[in-house]
């Protein structure tokens, strides 16, 4: 393990982190991600308040567009938050947060199907089961509507990847070690979306393994433009194509499909939807599987 954690420290996914002029404890670093964290998301949520209110005063604006506006601002300006915090305190640049690839809309599409691959997979089993139904078809459902509901999705996404596995991760990475990192993450990923609704211990637990499996991608990909497609398919699949909770949200805009959770929570995950479904555990853990002998393979090899 510790050969594996000294060859993984030398990727550029934690290298590039390392040019930071910021070299506080493990201890001091977690506080600082959730001092820009949360400042991002209190000056995004006045920001999108008073933008939203004052466009819907003057014109008349759907759901989905102001779903789009809302998650737009208020993680667009945590982004923000991030870069300044990157550029002008540890005096490195941007793209030292895990942009490094030569193709990153490559990296980006096959993060997007890897996550429509994983949330249908989900989503078939349950209604194999029976524990998930088609209650109706969105006919008059517009691409317009689609592509204003993807550019939130977009942009939340990507702070999230940014923030954690852009930032948190290659931080402490360097200064623990890169498993230490993958696991202290996934457990606050989980924490952050403790006061969602319906939340239990299983859906807890799924959050933690999807911690593990996005930033086991991520590690793997060498880079978070993957992970960030990933992340992005994962929640406009599951909440706007198939028209279930995303972690316990359920107001997401206009939906393809509206599918009826029916059965124990146990299955159905319940208000948190499908990420709190005991068949999304045994998915993330064969995926985490997989990526962790794909890992193996890949840096035993070195």
């Amino acid at each position: 393990m510790k050969e594996i954690d000294y060859k993984l420290k030398q990727n550029t996914f934690f290298t590039q982190s390392a040019k930071s002029k910021f070299k506080f404890n493990i201890f001091m670093i977690v506080i600082v991600y959730f001092l820009l964290w949360l400042a991002g998301f209190f000056i995004g949520r006045l920001t999108a308040n008073l933008v939203l209110t004052t466009l819907t005063t003057t014109l008349t604006l759907n759901n989905s567009l102001i779903f789009a506006l809302e998650k737009f601002i208020i993680c667009g300006i945590q982004i923000l938050i991030f870069f300044i915090w990157v550029r002008n305190v540890e005096k490195r640049p941007i793209k030292t947060m895990g942009f490094q690839t030569f193709n990153p809309l490559k990296s980006y599409l096959l993060g997007f199907l890897l996550g429509f691959i994983v949330i249908s997979t989900i989503t078939v089993i349950l209604t194999f089961l029976g524990k998930v139904e088609i209650e109706s078809y969105n006919a008059n459902f517009a691409p317009l509507l689609l592509g204003e509901i993807a550019l939130g999705w977009i942009i939340q996404s990507a702070s999230e990847e940014i923030a954690i596995r852009g930032w948190l991760i290659p931080m402490l990475g360097n200064r623990s070690t890169p498993v230490t990192a993958v696991v202290m993450t996934a457990i606050i990923f989980g924490i952050l979306h403790l006061f969602s609704s319906g939340v239990t211990v299983l859906s807890f637990t799924n959050l933690v393994l999807s911690g593990i499996f996005f930033a086991q991608y991520a590690i793997y990909s060498n880079n978070i433009w993957g992970v960030c497609g990933l992340h992005f398919s994962w929640n406009l699949v599951l909440g706007n194509i198939y028209g279930l909770p995303v972690s316990g949200f359920s107001r997401l805009g206009e939906t393809v499909f509206t599918l009826k959770q029916v059965g124990s929570i146990f299955f159905t995950g319940g208000d948190f939807g499908p990420e709190g479904s005991f068949i999304t555990t045994v998915i993330l853990l064969i995926g985490i599987g997989i990526l962790t002998l794909m890992l193996l393979k890949k840096y035993s090899s070195k």
